[in-house]
């Protein structure tokens, strides 16, 4: 196996069960997960389901998956901190990381709010990441900076190359950034000119790594070692592909963009 992490949105269609089996079949090193009910795809609630819990962590033992990030934790105005606490918890028994995006308007509370659930997942013994994301309160990798900044020395951020682009942001924003704070790194490609609609580009329309226009040969070498790498690229497979050949469209994609920068 190698370290690549199989992000749940690459394959969102799929439930987690489907995801792990088809990054074990890949040799994959760990999947992020979907862990409550939303609209992009069939998502059990492992928090509350402790049966579809038990059979994901028999899933991800048998094909000897780690956890990169756990989705997801929307900070808004009004969070439901008990939904928090217990999705955090089994983030911990996951052994992933919270990944934390930030959607309230006033951001001293959003900064209360992202400390607050900090100590929550240090309490759990787990660590949070922050993703800078184009359509959140925290777009640039300087917003999802200072937010881990603010709430300690052991809160980092996700990088997500989309997001990156989309914000105007180049890879020096990204060689910027503490090394020790970069925990998750999300690739993916595209064209540069931005389409009309951001929202279906993110969940449906990304590119492979390496196949589109944002450079990404020039990104790698600038990641730490210790940075997580991770492919989120939902695309437009070929008409008919099944889960498991889209899935190694993204995988040999980014194992091909490592490779040329003497990270395999």
């Amino acid at each position: 196996m190698d370290a690549i992490c199989l992000d749940h949105l690459s394959l969102c269609d799929l439930p987690a069960l489907d995801l792990i089996a088809v990054a074990g079949e890949l040799g994959c090193g760990a999947v992020s997960l979907f862990v409550t009910p939303l609209p992009l795809g069939p998502y059990a609630d492992l928090v509350n389901d402790a049966g579809a819990r038990r059979e994901v962590v028999a899933a991800l033992r048998d094909t000897g998956l780690g956890v990169g990030i756990v989705e997801p934790f929307m900070l808004d105005a009004a969070p439901d901190w008990d939904t928090m606490e217990r999705t955090a918890a089994l983030a911990a028994e996951l052994g992933g990381d919270v990944n934390a995006l930030a959607f309230d308007d006033d951001p001293s509370r959003q900064r209360d709010s992202m400390a607050r659930l900090a100590g929550i997942c240090r309490a759990a013994g787990t660590r949070m990441t922050i993703e800078a994301f184009s359509m959140s309160r925290a777009r640039t990798q300087a917003d999802s900076l200072a937010l881990a900044e603010h709430c300690g020395p052991d809160v980092g951020v996700t990088v997500d190359t989309l997001h990156v682009i989309r914000t105007g942001g180049t890879w020096a924003d990204v060689a910027a950034l503490p090394q020790e704070r970069i925990f998750h790194v999300q690739l993916n490609d595209g064209p540069l000119a931005a389409p009309d609609d951001l929202g279906a580009e993110a969940v449906r329309y990304r590119h492979p790594p390496g196949q589109g226009e944002f450079d990404l040969d020039a990104l790698v070498p600038l990641l730490p070692a210790t940075a997580r790498i991770a492919v989120e690229a939902p695309f437009v497979a070929p008409a008919g592909s099944s889960p498991l050949e889209r899935g190694r469209i993204l995988v040999d994609a980014t194992r091909a963009l490592l490779a040329r920068a003497g990270r395999a």
